[in-house]
């Protein structure tokens, strides 16, 4: 009995620990990084290109990001330092990603890749 208390004790404060909130709109774990991208994507990015999956841009110019995830070779570094610079953009693409939301938008994007042997 005396070692089944401490057992039962075991499973029960197992049992209590918090199970990651997933969002069930897209399937992301709430406050990952991944959602928090989605989000900033949704807000600061929609407007001209496509943020979702499969989804066309509302500007023909701007590649949707599931595009830009499907790169050949592009992991989450180089997209990171690729947002980080920017004077990659192209001059119609006023715009600046505040650093605190570069990784998180990164990992979003990627998540974005369907069909690549090696994506993430």
């Amino acid at each position: 009995m005396k070692v089944a208390i401490p057992l039962l004790f075991a499973i029960v404060l197992g049992a209590c620990q918090p199970v990651p909130s997933v969002d069930p709109a897209n399937g992301l774990v709430r406050s990952s990084p991944e959602w928090r991208g989605q989000r900033f994507a949704q807000n600061r990015c929609s407007d001209c290109h496509s943020v979702g999956y499969g989804e066309t841009s509302p500007r023909p110019d701007a590649p949707s990001f599931s595009a830009i995830a499907a790169s050949p070779g592009l992991d989450a570094a180089k997209l990171a330092q690729w947002l980080r610079d920017h004077r990659n953009y192209p001059d119609e693409m006023y715009f600046e990603i505040p650093a605190e939301h570069i990784d998180d938008l990164a990992a979003y994007m990627l998540t974005l890749r369907r069909g690549e042997p090696d994506a993430e």
